[in-house]
């Protein structure tokens, strides 16, 4: 039976809505549109505060939100933080309205993907036809959605089935719910399988992305690459295909090719800060600090206001300015002030926050300590080690930069007991593992000296085979996840030395050597690697003069 106009206002008389902008006579006029409409029960804000709030007190079936609120969060911030505090239903929908049609703002917004985006100046009859769209597919839809809302996708699937076999205008609708439901339950065959019968009958992008992600669940990395690479060269303008390319390439070990695939997307969309993140953790890896610096002020101007803001961004851009100094001593007089001055900030705009002074002070220590400002330094340490002792609630990564000053400003032996100390705490947080041992000489975590060992093997049946190029590679990228590891910086001198034995050597291989050799200097004659260092090293002295 056709719906008619009284039963979509009898609908819209059963939603609740809530209208977001900033000027008072818009808000005004949407209101009356919806009250023209049928709905009878309309709430407003002025403000992201404010509609946040008024989402925490109570669900709404519509949301109107415009995507510049002035100063503070803006429509694309409050439907993050919505999402990210679980105050948006599936079976709500989210409209975003805007004036502004930048590239940078429309595919930031569509990325977060709202139910609809509407161009301002409109009409009350193109917001109504666009509205009755959507409120009548939620509607007709609404137990598979509230099945979502409450986390049963065994029964979303099961009303997904019943619907597809209608075979009405929802049908492809259930059928992209229903694979999202055996991804979300980690059924990767059975989505593959949804998805790869879509494809038979029709090309769509979202299920070959569907696809994709599931041949990645599955560990089907080649197949998922040549999948999204395919989607990419044929304009795919949904750049979540970037992330799992660059995903892709970063478990397969290639993490400069993963920083160039989403530098392009971020030339695409620069203001998704997730992947503004995860470039800025790449360039790190890559040692290409001016782009990683630059994606780290990024991720704090979009930072704000959001749900996303932390003290802990500014402390992430302290750091990155911190290696490129140690990697680049010639740039320290600009970064130190820079430095200085980004702790001022963030000390300042998180007065209230706990340990963000201590935080800051251990870390302008140790940028001090790494451009040979030995004095100030020091100066420093005095009145972080008093702050320290009155200190509560010390966080891991607060211990980790104390960890690095300690090791920069050379007592590597406070700073293994610091380390060892949150090795134990943390052995089964694989975050706090890998940076634990991204700081130590040695694998210190459960999870690290299970890494040594696998490492340790594939770089003996490289020496055994005579493969140096590939154990060079091996231990190359290890020492990118772990630059300070003895062991791993040890193997790599040794597969450069036996490949410069037999077959000449470089001046790009000796300079390689040399690098890792520098990584050593501080150990000492006590230290049971000390004879097999000195050995490299005088393999190292000979080959450079054969040069």
């Amino acid at each position: 039976m056709a719906i008619t106009k009284i039963d979509v206002i009898k609908i819209y008389r059963q939603k609740t809505a809530l209208v977001i902008d900033d000027f008072p006579d818009m808000r005004g006029s949407i209101r009356r549109m919806l009250d023209n409409f049928g709905v009878i029960s309309c709430d407003t804000a002025s403000n992201g505060e404010e509609a946040i709030l008024k989402c925490e007190e109570k669900p709404y079936d519509i949301i109107l939100a415009d995507y510049n609120l002035g100063d503070n969060k803006n429509g694309q911030q409050i439907l993050e933080e919505l999402r990210f505090k679980n105050l948006l239903k599936n079976t709500t929908i989210y409209m975003m309205i805007t004036a502004e049609t930048t590239k940078d703002m429309v595919f930031g917004a569509l990325e977060y993907q709202p139910d609809d985006y509407l161009t301002k100046p409109f009409t009350q009859g193109v917001l109504g036809k666009r509205l009755d769209r959507m409120v009548l597919e939620k509607e007709s839809l609404y137990e598979i959605n509230n099945a979502m809302d409450l986390l049963d996708y065994d029964r979303a699937i099961e009303l997904c089935q019943q619907r597809i076999d209608m075979h009405d205008k929802y049908e492809q609708r259930c059928l992209r719910i229903m694979s999202s439901c055996f991804y979300k339950k980690h059924k990767f065959s059975q989505a593959k399988k949804v998805y790869e019968d879509i494809l038979e009958e029709r090309e769509l992008e979202w299920a070959q992305i569907g696809l994709g992600k599931s041949l990645m669940a599955l560990n089907d990395l080649d197949q998922a690459e040549e999948l999204f690479t395919k989607l990419a060269d044929d304009g795919c303008l949904c750049l979540e295909i970037y992330d799992c390319l660059a995903d892709i390439k970063t478990r397969q070990g290639d993490i400069e090719e993963a920083q160039r695939i989403l530098e392009r997307a971020i030339d695409v969309s620069p203001n998704a800060i997730m992947r503004q993140e995860k470039l800025a953790e790449l360039s790190e890896d890559n040692h290409d600090w001016e782009r990683a610096e630059k994606s780290r002020k990024k991720v704090i101007r979009l930072g704000n206001n959001s749900v996303y803001e932390t003290p802990e961004h500014h402390f992430k851009l302290a750091r990155c300015m911190n290696s490129e100094i140690s990697d680049n001593p010639e740039a320290a007089k600009g970064k130190v002030k820079e430095v200085e001055e980004v702790m001022r900030s963030v000390k300042r705009k998180y007065k209230d926050h706990e340990n963000v002074d201590l935080q800051a002070d251990i870390i302008q220590a140790n940028v001090y300590a790494s451009a040979g400002h030995e004095d100030k330094s020091q100066e420093k340490m005095a009145t972080i080690k008093d702050k320290m002792a009155a200190a509560s609630n010390k966080s891991a990564q607060l211990m980790l930069d104390m960890a690095q000053t300690y090791k920069t400003v050379g007592d590597h032996d406070k700073a293994k007991e610091i380390l060892k100390d949150l090795a134990e705490k943390h052995e089964d947080n694989p975050d706090i593992s890998e940076a634990i041992d991204r700081l130590s000489d040695e694998p210190l975590s459960k999870l690290g000296k299970q890494k040594a060992v696998q490492l340790n093997q594939e770089g003996k049946e490289l020496f055994a085979s005579k493969e140096y190029s590939k154990a060079i590679q091996l231990f190359s990228q290890a020492l990118k996840h772990y630059p300070n590891n003895i062991g791993l910086n040890l193997n790599l001198m040794l597969a450069l030395v036996r490949e410069m034995s037999a077959k000449g050597a470089t001046a790009a291989q000796v300079q390689h050597c040399s690098s890792a050799k520098e990584k050593l200097a501080h150990i000492g004659e006590d230290n049971p690697m000390y004879e097999r260092y000195k050995v490299l090293c005088d393999h190292l002295v000979k080959l450079k003069k054969s040069l």
